[in-house]
């Protein structure tokens, strides 16, 4: 769905982007992941032209966006912003509503917009609607600015360090709302963050970049078991890969079935079982804290295994 050639941008003769080409399909996530001043923010902004490439060409389904008038271009494109960039004295709901009320929807259509978005994403439209932006928390806040960029249903969604102010407990909590709604929605989202821990998290693909350059562009899966570059390595941390790797795959797929000889250890049986949905680095975690060697799994389909310590340490070295 977007593609970038060969793009460039240069500011008073320092090379911010150097020679990026890349291909962001539909409906995924593409996380852009580097330290501060690598150039991933300018490459972000030239999506929706906010800053103009210098040379090389940006796609979206195939259109060169610069035959596009900017304020058309950007009427399709979502934009998120790590302090929200809510107008202070309009309500919440009013915020949601920017967009749809420029483009001159009807009254009744905006209103039922508006409260689908705040209900997708866990918010009370009579609670929270008219609530103005000093009055909600940094979660409640960030959850209204993603309703925004997504009141006019647009094909691709921009994301600058959008959970970077907010404490780790509701961050993770904003990156869940993020996954489900992408899911449920289809859009295509450009993600930009320096954690790569979210990166991992919630793309399908991450770039990684480093002095205007993308040193590896791969699936979460590829970075951590092959890292491109040392640079690349010292991101994921080396302590830290056989987890990062262990947070991709559900601790259900070691699952074995309940049984003599293959329960969890004695004392674990009445234990309840971990969700559907937990990981293997999860799964471990709760071994590590219990003391316990086992832990059970419960599968999506109903039914139910143990899974071993022993198992879950083999499965964190990546091939």
């Amino acid at each position: 769905m977007i593609e970038l050639q060969s793009v460039t941008k240069d500011f008073a003769g320092v090379r911010a982007v150097n020679d990026v080409s890349l291909t962001v399909e539909q409906g995924t996530v593409a996380a852009v992941v580097g330290t501060s001043g690598s150039g991933k923010s300018t490459l972000l902004r030239m999506v929706n032209r906010l800053i103009e490439p210098t040379s090389g060409r940006i796609l979206i389904d195939g259109a060169d966006t610069a035959g596009v008038p900017a304020p058309d271009l950007r009427r399709r494109i979502g934009y998120v912003i790590q302090d929200h960039g809510l107008f202070p004295h309009w309500s919440a709901a009013r915020n949601i509503a920017t967009v749809p009320v420029l483009l001159r929807w009807p009254r009744a259509q905006v209103r039922t917009r508006v409260r689908e978005l705040m209900e997708m994403l866990q918010l009370d439209p009579d609670v929270i609607g008219p609530r103005l932006p000093h009055e909600l928390s940094g979660g409640q806040a960030q959850r209204v600015g993603v309703a925004r960029a997504l009141a006019v249903r647009p094909e691709l969604l921009l994301m600058d360090e959008p959970f970077g102010a907010l404490d780790p407990v509701i961050r993770a909590q904003a990156q869940a709302d993020l996954a489900r709604v992408q899911k449920r929605l289809g859009t295509t989202v450009i993600l930009v963050t320096h954690d790569m821990a979210e990166a991992i998290r919630l793309g399908d693909r991450i770039a990684v970049m480093r002095a205007g350059r993308v040193e590896q562009f791969a699936a979460p899966a590829d970075i951590i078991a092959r890292p491109a570059t040392p640079f690349v390595a010292d991101l994921l941390g080396e302590g830290d890969r056989a987890f990062r790797y262990l947070s991709l795959r559900p601790a259900a797929d070691l699952a074995r079935p309940e049984g003599p000889g293959a329960g969890p250890a004695a004392g674990d049986a009445d234990a309840p079982p971990l969700s559907p949905g937990t990981t293997m680095a999860e799964a471990l975690s709760e071994m590590i804290w219990t003391g316990r060697d086992h832990v059970r799994v419960a599968r999506a389909d109903g039914t139910g295994g143990t899974v071993s310590r022993d198992d879950l340490i083999r499965a964190g070295r990546p091939e």
